[in-house]
């Protein structure tokens, strides 16, 4: 990735330190969000791909319901730790943006904090990438920051270093998925700190339920 794209200094500040941001969110386990994700699936027992793996909790958590996950990442120091975590699993480093798999491959992907990192012509790419890998009625489950804007910054909650975030709305987040072809079952709101307790943050996050063309209620 040449240095001036605007995700150098997000993949450094998470291979800089991956075991701070995995000790501020082991806990913040989306059990609701994942039971739904995988009602969703055209194939309960099928291929998932967890997009953004980070340190391969809910890749693991998905292995757990009986699919056969596996996660990516663009930081190498998640990637090995996820591997450590989980050695039954496979983890690659790999671009949201460019996956490297064949065309249909997934019955779905789960893609939590992991495109808010994009500006938004970088999210309608890899949500292209994600329907093309995706069965015909494949289900996708992505997770975005709520707000307003885009901006880098320091958010001590989980790194010292400074990350690129770009927030959406509900309004925005279904109308890049609808871009990209996909057919929205749903956008949710869940505050963190409401749901996670002290110590946690004061912000909203939004989770997007979807479907790729075709297959079942198509």
């Amino acid at each position: 990735m040449p240095e001036d794209d605007y995700l150098s200094g997000t993949i450094r500040a998470y291979d800089r330190d991956p075991g701070r941001y995995e000790r501020a969110t082991a806990g913040m386990l989306p059990e609701a969000e994942l039971d739904a994700f995988v009602r969703m699936l055209p194939d309960q027992a099928g291929r998932v791909l967890d997009v953004g793996c980070a340190f391969g909790r809910d890749t693991g958590l998905l292995a757990a319901r009986g699919l056969r996950a596996q996660g990516v990442d663009l930081s190498a120091a998640f990637v090995a730790r996820a591997a450590e975590r989980h050695p039954e699993l496979p983890f690659r480093v790999m671009d949201a943006r460019r996956l490297d798999f064949p065309d249909g491959h997934f019955a779905g992907i789960w893609c939590q904090a992991t495109l808010l990192h994009l500006k938004d012509h970088d999210v309608s790419a890899a949500l292209a990438g994600f329907r093309r890998v995706l069965v015909p009625g494949g289900a996708l489950f992505a997770g975005f920051k709520e707000g307003e804007g885009e901006e880098e910054v320091v958010e001590r909650f989980s790194s010292d270093a400074s990350r690129f975030y770009r927030y959406q709305s509900a309004a925005g987040v279904t109308a890049l998925l609808e871009g990209a072809g996909f057919r929205v079952a749903a956008v949710e709101r869940s505050h963190e700190a409401e749901r996670y307790g002290p110590g946690h943050r004061d912000l909203t996050w939004l989770h997007a339920f979807a479907h790729a063309p075709g297959g079942r209620g198509a």
